[in-house]
């Protein structure tokens, strides 16, 4: 299945994701509000075909060995 790909700031989220950083540590390090934070993991997520963090962590980590 073709996934979409991301935006930039869906991947800058994402990767942050996949080292385990929280929403709200995101937020911070971003400047963005933890509600924009929690809305690009999501649409990442969305995006992705995958239902939780560890899976977007993995998907992520299979589209960027690919590239």
């Amino acid at each position: 299945m073709h996934q979409a790909q991301l935006s930039r700031r869906e991947r800058d989220v994402a990767r942050l994701v996949a080292r385990g950083v929280t929403n709200a540590e995101i937020a911070r390090s971003l400047g963005l509000s933890a509600s924009t934070v929690k809305h690009y993991v999501e649409s990442a997520m969305r995006k992705a075909g995958v239902t939780n963090r560890v899976s977007l962590a993995i998907w992520l980590r299979e589209q960027e060995g690919a590239g």
